[in-house]
């Protein structure tokens, strides 16, 4: 039986962006984090998955992992420009994970780009399990 997708809303928030994410287990509540980071960026529905990156960030814990893992994200696109389609996580322990991203690079001509996001704060951040679910709440500094 195929697992419910992820469910990510975007919050309120004073100066900044936030989401607050829902997913089954660890690794798809990482992913869906990485998909609501990128789609704050740009509309991601004409990027196209030419090029895969693998990604890897260390921390203690979920919430300082997941933390880790969107500044690892976001410093893609800050770099190099690159706008993910699609992330999936390969591993998840304790104190690490690695995953890939697939996309492109964003081009201005073809992806509307929504908000350039400077950074994951640790405001408000918080990842929790409930009632056999995963959830996170993130806030973006733009």
């Amino acid at each position: 039986m195929a697992e419910p997708p992820a469910r990510i809303k975007e919050i309120e928030h004073t100066a900044d962006l936030g989401c607050e994410i829902t997913a089954v287990d660890l690794p798809a509540l990482f992913a869906a984090s990485g998909d609501a980071l990128f789609a704050l960026i740009a509309d991601r529905q004409k990027v196209e998955m030419h090029n895969e990156v693998v990604v890897s960030a260390a921390g203690n814990g979920p919430e300082e992992l997941l933390h880790a893992w969107l500044c690892e994200l976001l410093a893609q696109f800050n770099i190099n420009g690159f706008v993910a389609k699609s992330c999936a996580v390969d591993r998840l322990a304790a104190d690490r994970v690695d995953g890939r991203i697939r996309g492109e690079k964003l081009d201005l001509a073809r992806h509307a780009f929504h908000t350039e996001i400077k950074g994951v704060t640790y405001h408000d951040f918080k990842v929790w399990e409930e009632d056999g679910l995963w959830h996170a709440r993130i806030i973006f500094d733009v």
